[in-house]
């Protein structure tokens, strides 16, 4: 494994990452003041945007595998056929799903309640605006291949960086300059996704300078071959988007409005973690990709050892975090607009798959690259059937209400990640069936030790303004990262982390 490599890619991602957490998190709170019981709908918008990534998926998933295997077999006919029938195909969908994103923008009153406080007309500029950065996200996606086949995601993060302050720059002028909408969030994600484009063309033409999108390399083998296993990957997205992507429309159309926003804006600090999972398992997929390529079995299980340490390192932290100090956090970053308590509760349903997910997130690229996704797609869509059907039985037959909408998600997620995934993977890498357990229960300990490190802080201190809680995070990650040191790392590991130390400590003297 190049650790080099690996640590300048996810030095950048994380940076990526980071831009794009706290805009989130700064512009949530103003649009919930500004437009109230409204910001949901952002977050039904984008769903609508994941259901048709299912279909788009079936094409894009493999892409990147298909070209960078060929490109690193020295196959650049063929890695240039798969290029440009993708990029193609891509354009054809585009133009297909223009018809039913019109429908949806114009009957949106029918399909929705939109309350009071958001008149009609500007959540559907919102969705109109969604659907054009999806449109143009997906014609352009192709050229977002070169930095992964190359293991040059630095550059993936420069574009994605580029992007984030552009749609900053667009907000901070719409909101604090003009009458607030919600259809500003749509219109900067299109300036956003615009720039990525632009950036990610730039490096496609220097990384893969003999890449170029020609009709004549167009072949509906090679989109028929690339559908064919990606159409598995969009049933894996059906059942994710069944297991928890439903959930404000559920909550819109079976209780409130005001349902909905509460559950969006609980989900708001487990999307960043899985998101911040996705972000680092996604640094070594290339090298993973690459690994497969070359038959180098041992350099692969090597990079996916690496990768769960990395990943239980790296996330056991925030996931504690949350746990001990989520209702502080809360009751500091909405206000009274929304109850702190409800939140903080919602907000552990949803990141209760991540205790268990966290430390294998790496093992779902496996099936990818092993061209094993039917039966993971299999499993996947069946939890997320029995979650939607057990939510629908829960609101109609119990009080429950929103948190049976945010637990039933989590009962099932834990149970697929406990029961099949760890195995499967194993079997598709074949080696011993309980192989990667051990890292499920590494990121168990870990979560927990820190939970037991950082609740006398929250006991003995009352947080009651944000210096005492980044006082208290501050301080209590010191102990964390102690902590993960000592039970993470391995032995030689560590010393290597005291050598560098070392090092450093004695350049600067």
């Amino acid at each position: 494994m190049n650790k080099r490599r690996v640590a300048i890619n996810m030095t950048a991602q994380l940076m990526a990452f980071a831009v794009n957490m706290l805009l989130g998190f700064i512009l949530l709170p103003i649009i919930d003041r500004m437009i109230p019981n409204s910001f949901g709908f952002t977050d039904i918008a984008n769903k609508f945007v994941q259901a048709a990534q299912i279909i788009v998926s079936a094409l894009n998933t493999m892409a990147s595998r298909f070209i960078t295997i060929h490109i690193h077999r020295n196959d650049r006919e063929e890695a240039s056929q798969y290029f440009s029938s993708v990029f193609f195909a891509n354009v054809l969908m585009a133009i297909v799903f223009m018809l039913p994103a019109m429908f949806v923008v114009v009957y949106l009153g029918q399909i929705f309640q939109v309350p009071a406080e958001a008149s009609l007309p500007d959540v559907q500029m919102l969705f109109f605006f969604t659907f054009v950065n999806f449109l143009i996200s997906i014609t352009t996606s192709v050229f977002g291949v070169a930095p992964y086949s190359k293991d040059r995601l630095e550059l993936s993060s420069i574009a994605t960086i580029l992007g984030e302050f552009t749609r900053l720059a667009v907000l901070f002028i719409a909101y604090f300059f003009f009458r607030p909408y919600l259809w500003y969030v749509g219109c900067a994600s299109v300036a956003s996704t615009v720039i990525q484009a632009a950036a990610n063309l730039i490096f496609t033409k220097r990384l893969l300078p003999d890449m170029e999108i020609k009709r004549k390399n167009f072949r509906w083998a090679k989109v028929k071959e690339l559908v064919a296993l990606g159409a598995w990957n969009s049933i894996t997205r059906l059942g994710q988007l069944l297991l928890d992507g439903l959930s404000t429309s559920i909550a819109n159309i079976m209780i409130s409005a005001a349902a909905m926003t509460t559950i969006s804006i609980s989900t708001q600090v487990p999307t960043v973690i899985s998101n911040l999972m996705g972000t680092i398992a996604g640094v070594f997929n290339p090298q993973m990709t690459i690994a497969y390529a070359k038959e180098d079995k041992k350099q692969l299980l090597e990079i996916i050892a690496s990768a769960d340490r990395i990943m239980i390192f790296l996330i056991s932290i925030p996931i504690a975090f949350l746990t001990v100090f989520g209702k502080s956090f809360f009751k500091l970053w909405i206000g009274e607009t929304q109850d702190a308590e409800t939140l903080y509760i919602l907000a552990l349903l949803n990141v209760g798959t991540l205790f268990v997910s966290a430390s294998i997130q790496v093992l779902y690229h496996v099936f990818l690259i092993t061209k094993r996704v039917k039966l993971n797609s299999v499993v996947i869509l069946l939890s997320g059937i029995l979650t939607t059907a057990t939510v629908f039985i829960l609101l109609e037959t119990t009080s429950l209400g929103i948190y049976a909408i945010a637990g039933v998600s989590t009962f099932y997620g834990i149970l697929r990640n406990l029961i099949f995934t760890p195995i499967y993977a194993a079997r598709c890498l074949k080696v011993k069936w309980y192989t990667f357990y051990g890292d499920i229960l590494l990121g168990l300990a870990s979560i927990g030790a820190i939970c037991l490190v950082a609740l006398p802080f929250r006991l003995l201190i009352q947080i009651d303004g944000w210096i005492k809680l980044f006082a208290v995070g501050i301080a209590a990650g010191i102990l964390a990262l102690v902590v993960n040191f000592l039970i993470v790392l391995r032995a030689n590991e560590r010393r290597m982390v005291l050598k560098m130390i070392k090092k450093k400590l004695t350049h600067s003297h």
